[in-house]
């Protein structure tokens, strides 16, 4: 069994071609993914096949390709695709399917839709928000009644035309924004990866099924079998129960009110605690088991550092009744979990100054620059470099021509990339299934930062329609991009190509997105009872946020402040002890999530996956480790390929299945 995320993974002295089957079969599979994601997601009202930090619906093409990859083994092995084409299959999948998910293309298009219909003679966004939005950043009006009733076709001239600019335009900003990440990903993965050698626990699972095209070691495993049994009955039965009440089933997700904890705590200062609720979700419990124990530890510790945080402002009098609200918001853990999040960023972009600096030499004075240093990476320093800033200014100056005066989308997009950078450092290192950036958004930062006297009208709404972008980062795509190259290096595939393989899937994902969501909306209705309100609504959620902005003026908020600075200050303290001492336990990213949400639902699955790891090793040492891998994998395994198989019997029969995820 490989140990590959103990050891920094040196390029391999002869790298592989990308094949053009295996990027045909990649290219064809994206629009089939995306239209299978909406459809689920939108109208079947299953499992989320795109929000996990492992893909569901890719892990699941995967799993579909290698069972017919083992018929061809077989019968015509000269014919079966090698690793390196199944990674570069999959991770043209898991480039590409999240950004029709939710965070991204889901969130945009309800944005850009929600404005005309749902204004009223109450709101009056007629007057107050759509005269303020440029009109090629919008659908035409005539053609939304369709949109929104349903029972009609996107494809027809009529509603195509309708489309087409705003497809456009927002296509372009999209990739942009992502060929941003990209550059950002080509320049910390060799200080990522072969320097500090984190171990990106969400490129295990691929990698090690897919070797040889088929992994006998372990889907002959008893071990794995036992694994993958587990789930395929819990979720089994939880679904059946779905379908037949009288079913009984053990339930595993906190939405199941025999797993709710609140109800222990409801007197103060212990109602401080707010919710608390199991979970024991099988793919949770495989994925700690590959992060670091320091880094697992400090998951559920944190958020636990958070809830008596709670309670001790609760003790305090601080959530007193009338208390003004500096003082009611307080610990403020969303502002202290931003603050974590912009020194984590700044912390991983000071680690790479030496190497930048080269980089930024190397544009002056090409002649002196050794081209050795990236000959294996994805493209040139300088070229990656340059996309950054590029790209940085290209995006400012979309800003700027949306309605921002120039330090605006400056500041936002600084801080949407520290973010982003937090966010791909914490998959990198540990590896979370399922995560979010802090409670208060890059748009909240800003305006408890400025003030609302720092933004017009014109500048509000203008802003505002960004909201979409930060507001919920699960689907965020740099953290897939950089373990695509992780898993490319590790195949063997040559970089350069994969970054351009990479390229393109981003740029099939874009309009496959489109397609599948317009699809689905024009034959369902995006206000009827057919499609899940909580995503068609989110736009009317924006809009009534920009409302309430330039309804209620608002100076500097210094307690919020005072909690970003605090978290930074913290999360200093955790990195300078952990250069100090080997044993500290405590790692900052468990502090940066403590004020996400994201623990809130896995904290309970979390501390299970950390305790059986830490009893392992501790009593088995690295040799036990190795040896109960394929009982991990099996438990993710199985609960994929389970949720998937009732995601796809519900939405052929058009009834409402059991939700293996989130809950």
């Amino acid at each position: 069994m490989s140990d590959s995320q103990n050891k920094p993974i040196t390029a391999p002295k002869r790298m592989m071609s990308v094949t053009p089957r295996s990027v045909l079969i990649g290219a064809l599979l994206i629009p089939v993914l995306c239209y299978w994601v909406e459809y689920d997601e939108i109208v079947a009202g299953g499992t989320d096949l795109a929000a996990m930090s492992l893909i569901i619906s890719a892990v699941f093409a995967l799993f579909v390709v290698m069972v017919l990859n083992r018929v061809i083994i077989r019968i015509a092995p000269k014919f079966a695709l090698s690793q390196g084409e199944l990674m570069t299959i999959y991770v043209m999948q898991t480039c590409s399917v999240g950004i029709c998910g939710i965070g991204m293309m889901q969130f945009l298009i309800s944005t850009i839709t929600d404005v005309t219909h749902y204004s009223t003679t109450e709101n009056l966004w007629s007057t107050r928000l759509v005269p303020y939005l440029k009109p090629w950043l919008l659908p035409n009006p005539a053609v939304l009644h369709a949109y929104f009733s349903g029972s009609s076709s996107f494809w027809n001239i009529t509603n195509i035309e309708g489309w087409i600019t705003p497809i456009l335009v927002w296509t372009g900003f999209i990739i942009v924004m992502l060929w941003v990440m990209l550059c950002l990903s080509v320049l910390v993965r060799r200080r990522w990866a072969d320097e500090e050698r984190l171990s990106f626990p969400i490129t295990m699972l691929p990698l090690e099924i897919s070797k040889e095209g088929w992994a006998e070691d372990i889907f002959n495993s008893s071990m794995f079998k036992i694994g993958f049994v587990i789930p395929v009955i819990l979720e089994s039965l939880a679904s059946l129960n779905t379908l037949y009440p009288n079913i009984p089933f053990l339930p595993i997700k906190p939405s199941d009110p025999r797993l709710d904890l609140t109800g222990l705590f409801t007197n103060p200062p212990w109602n401080g605690m707010g919710t608390i609720q199991l979970s024991f979700y099988p793919m949770v419990i495989g994925l700690i088991y590959f992060l670091p124990l320091d880094v697992s530890f400090s998951l559920w510790f944190f958020y636990f550092f958070g809830k008596f945080q709670n309670v001790f402002t609760t003790a305090a009098g601080f959530h007193a009744a009338g208390a003004p609200p500096a003082q009611s918001e307080m610990p403020y853990l969303g502002e202290q979990s931003a603050g974590a999040f912009i020194m984590v960023a700044i912390y991983a972009m000071y680690g790479l100054r030496k190497h930048i600096a080269t980089a930024f030499k190397g544009i002056f004075t090409p002649w002196k620059y050794n081209k050795e240093k990236d000959k294996n990476e994805g493209m040139d320093y300088r070229f990656a470099l340059v996309g950054v800033v590029a790209g940085y200014c290209l995006l400012t100056a979309f800003g700027v021509a949306i309605g921002m005066p120039v330090w605006m989308p400056a500041v936002y997009f600084f801080l949407f990339y520290c973010f982003v950078v937090t966010f791909t450092r914490m998959r990198a290192e540990a590896g979370l299934p399922w995560g979010f950036g802090p409670n208060t958004n890059v748009h909240t930062l800003m305006r408890s930062g400025f003030g609302s006297a720092a933004f017009n009208h014109q500048s509000t709404v203008s802003l505002t329609l960004l909201l979409w972008s930060d507001m919920d980062m699960r689907t965020t795509q740099m953290p897939n991009q950089l373990e695509a190259m992780r898993i490319g290096e590790a195949s063997s595939i040559k970089p350069r190509q994969l970054v351009l393989v990479i390229l393109l899937a981003i740029v099939i994902g874009c309009f496959s997105s489109w397609a599948a969501l317009l699809s689905c909306y024009y034959k369902y209705g995006a206000a009827s009872a057919k499609v899940n309100s909580w995503r068609t609504g989110i736009g009317e959620q924006v809009w009534s946020t920009t409302t309430h902005w330039l309804d209620n003026s608002m100076h500097p908020r210094y307690g919020r402040l005072e909690g970003v600075a605090a978290g930074m200050l913290f999360t200093i303290f955790l990195y300078q002890m952990r250069s100090r001492f080997i044993a500290w336990p405590f790692h900052p990213i468990g502090y940066a999530l403590s004020g996400t949400f994201t623990m809130d639902w896995i904290w309970c699955a979390t501390f299970i996956g950390w305790s059986v790891k830490a009893l392992i090793t501790r009593y088995g040492g690295m040799q036990s480790y190795r040896r109960y891998i394929p009982f991990f994998i099996g438990l993710i395994l199985g609960d994929y390929i389970t949720g998937s198989l009732w995601a796809i019997y519900g939405a052929s029969l058009g009834i409402t299945t059991y939700r293996c995820f989130p809950i």
